[in-house]
């Protein structure tokens, strides 16, 4: 077997605008190591093997006769299985969608086709994008949990199913996942990326995500769907750059540490190690100064709860109350919790978050980046929990880009991630910042030996 699939997204790009690789080549070796692991992971909700293939032999014949096929041309992607692909299954992993096969694509598996990118498949999702667990396991240890709700997306990208996936994130979706399988994670601004197409948590707190193996990856697939669609409203027609491009390594001048509000709250082994990836920052010349987060905690935290029930239950309304045995357990008492939420305690929980929003563009006035953990601990047994939000649920209630980079392993041979949140719509410079700790700290995905 050919171990093309170890190429992450950037390197394989290169490698056939080079001429040493072809679509085809690519796309075999992943559906090799899918036909290895997935039987071990359970990743996949469905695998588009002759799509895969016949989209492959499309690019290559393309770059044969000298015409272009995209930025992404020959790059494969794996798709969240809450996201629209004509002619394959969209189930959310739930009894009450089996069957079903959307008639139109969602905005971003349109960009992507038309950037050249194979659509491998679709990834396993938790019920709904909640936080029930899936099936799946994680890679790095199969006892336990990849973090949900995108967990196949994670462990795919992890495992070397797939150079990248797309996720969602809600309350914690896309980074935590990412975190416990030790890739990376990108969580943009709120509507920089479109969600028409996409099964709904929360329309206020969904955001689109990206999960691949280093952070020029994620640059790539960001320059390739963001940006607005006329379709989803809360996607602003604001300029998309060439992240690539636009993100080169920097280091960050001045960042913050939000240690005395969320350490706290930490297992020992995550918050030590964030402490030792805050000192080798500060050692390679990033001014980092301990600062406070500008909202308590717990309010945040009861704000953002409170916002996903509800929500959550306004979408699912009456297809819930028809068919609540079909829900899993926490999806269920989600739903139900947020049925009966009293008008004013929502209400509440909005004004609260534009406060929030308010006092975070100020905080921004004085810091280019914030430091915290990804996950409050390591990942749980996989049968039991999909992990703790609660570190990622301030960016992602705020609307902000955030980004998790995995920084070793811990016990169990666990991954640890560290959390880099940016300004709104500075994607570009929290990239950059990214990409500089990658090359100067060694914050690197690996890809795990799986038995």
């Amino acid at each position: 077997m050919s171990e093309h699939w170890r190429l992450s997204l950037s390197d394989g790009l290169r490698k056939i605008t080079e001429g040493g690789l072809s679509a085809s080549e690519w796309t075999r070796s992943l559906l090799e190591r899918i036909d290895a692991l997935e039987e071990t992971l359970l990743a996949w909700a469905h695998v588009d093997r002759d799509g895969a293939l016949d989209s492959a032999r499309a690019i290559d014949e393309q770059s044969a006769s000298g015409e272009g096929s995209g930025p992404l041309g020959g790059a494969a992607i794996g798709y969240k299985d809450i996201v629209d692909v004509i002619g394959l299954p969209r189930e959310a992993n739930s009894p009450l969608l089996k069957g079903e096969i959307p008639d139109s694509d969602a905005t971003v598996t349109t960009r992507l086709k038309n950037a050249g990118a194979i659509c491998l498949g679709k990834t396993v999702t938790t019920q709904f994008a909640t936080s029930d667990p899936s099936q799946t396991r994680n890679p790095w240890n199969l006892k336990h949990s990849p973090g949900g709700s995108s967990s196949g997306s994670a462990a795919a990208v992890a495992a070397g199913m797939v150079p990248a996936a797309l996720g969602s994130q809600t309350g914690g979706s896309t980074l935590r996942p990412a975190a416990f399988c030790g890739v990376v994670g990108l969580k943009p601004s709120y509507g920089r990326i479109p969600r028409s197409g996409l099964i709904s948590v929360s329309w206020i707190l969904d955001h689109v995500g990206v999960i691949t193996r280093c952070a020029e990856d994620a640059a790539r697939v960001l320059t390739a769907i963001a940006g607005a669609d006329g379709i989803d409203a809360q996607a602003p027609d604001i300029a998309v750059p060439d992240y690539a491009e636009a993100s080169a390594p920097v280091r960050p001048n001045r960042a913050c540490f939000w240690k005395e509000d969320l350490l706290p709250h930490a297992s020992e082994e995550v918050a030590g190690r964030i402490e030792e990836c805050v000192a080798s920052l500060k050692a390679k010349g990033v001014d980092v100064e301990e600062a406070r987060l500008p909202v308590d905690v717990d309010e945040m935290h009861a704000a953002h709860r409170i916002i996903m029930r509800v929500e959550s239950a306004a979408y699912h309304d009456k297809m819930f109350l028809e068919n609540q045995d079909a829900y899993a357990s926490q999806i269920r008492k989600n739903i139900s919790t947020g049925l009966m939420t009293p008008a004013v305690h929502y209400v509440n929980a909005l004004r609260f978050r534009a406060r929030f929003i308010q006092r975070m563009e100020d905080f921004f006035q004085n810091f280019d980046l914030v430091i915290l953990p990804s996950h409050v601990e390591r990942p749980p047994i996989a049968e039991e929990s999909t992990g703790n939000a609660l570190f990622n649920e301030p960016f992602t209630q705020i609307g902000f880009p955030a980004i998790s980079l995995p920084v070793g392993r811990g016990d169990e041979n666990l991954p640890i991630g560290i959390q880099l949140g940016g300004r709104r719509f500075g994607e570009a410079a929290l990239l950059s910042a990214a990409r500089w700790c990658e090359a100067e700290l060694g914050w690197i995905a690996e890809i795990p030996e799986i038995e």
